[in-house]
């Protein structure tokens, strides 16, 4: 008896022991490419941008040992976009379209935007060309004018130009999508090397409705966020002289 007793323990525990082997989940994977749902999600967030018109924004950008806090607005259908600066030793407005850039010293509003109306664009506006490889700011002004279109993305060539899926999280308490954005709207070659979440320079955070909520740039391998609430935001237009 103690010995068919000693085979049964034995047995037992052997049989645990294969269960727990075999019964061992596999790992969810941290990113892969997406899939076409997800794809058609992506794919409305542009024109998402530019049915809205105007998007507000926030975000803090370092130069050098500087750190700003940039707030204010982009208008996708007008393709202007108009900032606060708020450098503590010269507060700016910040006024750029796709390829260009104006900074005019000016205090923010009590709420932290720049004061409406946009002021004349005259001599004491100083312009340059936008230069997102130079600068953080210009970079997160590019990648700003670049979240509008005014059709929706081809969800096909949203999976062939290498998207990926980084997962689900919450921004402001609203459920989103995480998205690794690839450089171009282009179908990827079997030449080109894969997109990976490190060498993608891009990440979207998009809810289900397909509104972009947040923005991650990448600059010089530092990440820098851009917030988008949704919220009513002013037409804006360029100012005349």
């Amino acid at each position: 008896m103690t010995r068919l007793r000693r085979l049964g323990v034995a047995g037992l525990a052997l049989a645990l022991l294969l269960s727990g082997c075999t019964a061992a989940p596999e790992p969810e994977p941290t990113w892969r490419p997406v899939t076409g749902e997800e794809a058609q999600i992506l794919a409305v967030a542009r024109f998402n941008n530019f049915d809205a018109g105007s998007r507000p924004f926030v975000t803090e950008v370092g130069e050098g040992d500087k750190m700003q806090h940039v707030q204010g607005w982009v208008d996708y259908s007008s393709q202007v976009g108009y900032a606060a600066a708020s450098d503590p030793e010269q507060p700016q407005a910040v006024l750029w379209t796709a390829d260009s850039v104006g900074f005019l010293p000016a205090d923010p509003d009590a709420d932290g935007n720049p004061v409406l109306p946009i002021p004349p664009f005259d001599d004491t506006w100083q312009t340059a060309a936008l230069a997102p490889s130079d600068y953080a700011l210009d970079a997160v002004l590019a990648v700003l004018s670049g979240l509008g279109s005014d059709r929706p993305d081809n969800p096909l060539l949203v999976q062939q130009s290498g998207t990926l899926w980084l997962g689900r999280d919450e921004v402001d308490g609203v459920a989103v999508t995480l998205f690794a954005a690839p450089p171009t709207d282009e179908a990827r070659s079997p030449a080109d090397p894969p997109l990976t979440p490190d060498s993608a320079k891009l990440r979207l955070a998009v809810d289900d409705k397909g509104l972009l909520r947040r923005a991650d740039v990448q600059f010089r391998g530092d990440w820098i966020t851009i917030d988008l609430p949704d919220a009513p935001a002013p037409a804006l237009t360029l100012p005349t002289p």
